[in-house]
């Protein structure tokens, strides 16, 4: 089980795009983490998975003597109960020091770094409370952070306010030394004609510098491209796995509650009768069997207007059951500015792909035969220190 913990509802920064509700002080208390903790391990042995802790907010650093708690107690439940134990997290970074990388390492804890690109991309949303750019903090620890970790994620999201600075914003990280960058665009939005076309303009632009690294044999990870090529590769078996929502991702929240996914949790205080948020039961009673069933189906049903478009075949990122549901109203709907990213970014990845496979690239080879699945490296030499595959968002 990939349990995602949202250690609490406050955070530091204050991006528009956040889609985990209103930031206020109420943090998961030391009873609740006891708890989930039991419910995490039980449920893993009971279904013979891993454990996996996931520490969401907010900014989970905010709560870092409960995120210690929990690991602390993970670990001596997992030894119990013979079963493995992960920890990861989703972090703006701001608050971590020295010590809090000696603990990571001790505990082998890997975290994604939010962070969307250059000063310039990442500063037009990524600001504090008092309104002031976070880029500047965040980049004087990367370097320490990249050598932490080399495999270290970049969670990057791209909106219509910082959209004009995409292809510079990715060079950087790039040329930072990050070797996975994870790109959302915020479907939520409304994206204009004049936005989709700067965005083709830009995925140009992000394709090129690809294809140049690809091409002087530098081992990156771009989902935009590599997730397309690898699920379409697994046909009609890989659009039913991507979206694992109900099933081994569940997301809980400060107050035990349990959530389908991060997006539903907000400030865990919704009228599910009238709002439609779906709670599936808390840590103390499990798992409710009739909305547990009804998300699961909702999910894996066929995505309407999908249909038989062309692209549904494994191109598409038409998968996240989350993203639906805060856009449309509904699982099995997809954005419709989903659709018009992907009617810009999937002949753009086809472009690069053929291009890359028609000079038989041993960089683009080597992610399909066999994938690229770490997400962690050693860190004396190249050789592969996990065998993840590389996710976006929480679902790590």
């Amino acid at each position: 089980m990939n349990a995602l913990l949202h250690l609490t509802h406050d955070c530091n920064l204050r991006c528009p795009y956040c889609f985990t509700g209103k930031k206020f002080d109420r943090a998961m208390s030391s009873e609740t983490a006891a708890q989930t903790v039991q419910f995490v391990v039980d449920y893993a042995q009971q279904q013979g998975q891993r454990a996996v802790f996931s520490f969401f907010g907010g900014e989970p650093m905010m709560a870092w003597e409960r995120m210690k708690e929990i690991v602390l107690l993970a670990e001596e439940a997992a030894a119990k109960a013979g079963v493995t134990a992960l920890f990861r997290m989703n972090t703006n970074g701001m608050l971590i020091k020295e010590e809090h990388l000696a603990f990571f390492e001790e505990h082998d804890l890997i975290f994604i770094l939010s962070i969307d690109g250059n000063e310039a991309m990442h500063d037009a949303e990524r600001r504090t409370e008092g309104g002031i750019g976070s880029f500047d903090t965040i980049a004087r620890k990367v370097p320490r952070f990249l050598e932490h970790n080399p495999g270290m994620m970049a969670s990057v999201v791209i909106t219509p306010t910082n959209l004009a600075h995409t292809a510079d914003g990715l060079k950087y990280l790039l040329d930072a030394g990050f070797r996975y960058l994870i790109i959302k665009p915020d479907v939520t939005q409304a994206w204009s004609r004049a936005n989709i076309e700067e965005l083709e303009r830009q995925y140009g632009l992000v394709a090129d510098d690809y294809m140049m690294r690809c091409r002087r044999g530098d081992e990156v990870y771009i989902n935009l491209f590599d997730d397309k090529w690898i699920n379409h590769t697994k046909g009609a078996e890989g659009i039913t796995i991507r979206c694992d929502v109900g099933t081994s991702q569940i997301s809980i929240a400060p107050s035990g509650k349990l959530y389908p996914c991060v997006r539903w949790v907000k400030e865990d205080e919704a009228d599910e009768e009238h709002s439609g948020v779906p709670s599936l039961g808390d840590v103390w009673k499990g798992f409710a069997a009739e909305p547990l069933a009804k998300i699961r189906a909702e999910s894996a049903a066929p995505k309407s207007p999908c249909g038989d478009c062309s692209y549904n075949d494994g191109r598409c990122a038409n998968e996240c059951a989350c993203e639906h549901y805060s856009a449309t109203g509904r699982i099995d709907t997809p954005a419709p500015a989903l659709c018009e990213h992907e009617q810009v970014m999937v002949p753009i990845a086809d472009r690069v792909g053929n291009a890359l496979w028609a000079e038989q690239n041993p960089v683009f080879l080597r992610k399909l035969y066999p994938r690229l699945t770490q997400i962690r490296v050693d860190r004396t030499d190249d050789s592969t220190h996990a065998t993840t595959k590389p996710t976006d968002g929480a679902n790590v």
